[in-house]
């Protein structure tokens, strides 16, 4: 069992596409965890300064509600992506592989959460300039995997991508968390 303090500094090497924590993730069965650990956390994130500049009343259904939704839409788009890379692609990978993964690279909404706040308190940026940010945090996260599936698993580029980027398109299509960026 891993502590907070080590799942973040394998999320950090993650991020920065560092080869040995990517092979070292993508092989442990029980990442898996950590990764949903991840994920709650950007999830929750997220709802962090849309209530502090708001306040709900019915707060902890919002959140409760909003986690589980964002959490199905990520298992769902996982499942997804883990079905086009073995139907389509004929690859022949594990699904706790593929969110683990996918998991560890949904931990970058923070930083669309981190750029919701600064817009919030601090009045830097436009709501235009939130969206681009959010493309771009996006386009991290399609890097982010799709270079995590070449490097663990030898995935030719296409495959790789284009299973990306219907990973993308369920996740953000059925996520109601992230349909607040947009």
């Amino acid at each position: 069992m891993n502590t907070f303090k080590d799942v973040w500094n394998q999320f950090k090497l993650f991020i920065r596409f560092d080869s040995s924590t990517i092979q070292k993730i993508s092989s442990d069965r029980y990442e898996s965890g950590n990764a949903f650990l991840i994920v709650f956390v950007s999830l929750a994130s997220i709802y962090l300064p849309v209530t502090l500049s708001n306040g709900f009343r019915n707060f902890f259904d919002i959140i409760f509600f909003g986690i589980l939704d964002g959490a199905f839409a990520w298992v769902l788009s996982s499942l997804a992506m883990w079905f086009m890379l073995g139907r389509v692609f004929k690859e022949n990978l594990d699904i706790n592989s593929i969110t683990t993964i996918t998991g560890y690279a949904h931990g970058l909404v923070i930083f669309l959460s981190l750029s919701l706040f600064i817009k919030t308190y601090f009045g830097f940026f436009s709501t235009t300039s939130i969206q681009v940010v959010s493309l771009g945090i996006f386009f991290w996260i399609y890097l982010t995997i799709s270079k995590s599936l070449e490097q663990a698993f030898f995935i030719e580029k296409n495959s790789s991508k284009i299973s990306t980027t219907v990973f993308l398109f369920i996740l953000v299509w059925t996520s109601g968390p992230l349909k607040i960026v947009f």
